[in-house]
């Protein structure tokens, strides 16, 4: 990886508190400057939260997702754009934002293959990632300490059906080798965030 996690985590900052601004509650008064905000993922977990704030500061959101989770659920001022991270990306192409927050991410191929569309066409990639990333987590870890190792023979080639069917074992080095994939894709414009 071309940056230190530190580095890495410290952009992840940076970018939150850019999209906050002087914000000290969740609902606060509207940006400065709207931004174009691309959410991959957007219906589970913490996309919900990420399109309703953002929705809060007058950002203009778009989600591009399968339409499978919680169908409807979403304001109406979301721009919704239906694809999948295996292929099916034809809705991004031909389209500009400020920032795409990438939620679902587990295999490295979704990063490059979103990438490889949207590297000329935002500003900040903001890539969510988990403490799963770290080899070992049995006790405290930080920024520095070393990374799960990815054993299989070819990461492109990962699936989620092999993730599951492994007990999620591949989980933590699949979601470091994506990190370093959004970093190698999107040199200077990457940032994370670690739930």
């Amino acid at each position: 990886m071309s940056t230190t996690r530190r580095h890495f985590i410290k952009m992840s900052a940076a970018t939150a508190l850019a999209l906050r601004a002087r914000s000290t509650t969740l609902f606060a008064e509207q940006s400065v400057k709207p931004l174009r905000v691309l959410i991959l993922g957007g219906t589970g977990f913490t996309g919900p939260y990420q399109v309703r704030y953002a929705l809060s500061r007058g950002h203009k959101v778009t989600t591009f997702n399968r339409g499978k989770t919680h169908p409807g659920e979403l304001a109406k001022e979301v721009e919704q754009l239906i694809g999948d991270r295996n292929g099916q990306l034809d809705a991004l192409k031909g389209r500009k934002w400020d920032v795409a927050i990438d939620n679902p991410t587990t295999l490295p191929v979704w990063v490059r293959d979103a990438a490889q569309i949207l590297k000329e066409n935002i500003e900040r990639y903001v890539f969510i990632s988990t403490i799963s990333v770290y080899a070992d987590t049995t006790k405290g870890v930080d920024e520095m300490a070393p990374l799960a190792k990815y054993e299989g023979a070819d990461s492109y080639k990962e699936t989620l059906q092999a993730m599951k069917a492994s007990g999620y074992k591949t989980y933590g080095p699949l979601k470091a080798l994506s990190e370093q994939e959004a970093e190698k894709w999107f040199p200077g414009k990457t940032s994370g965030s670690v739930y």
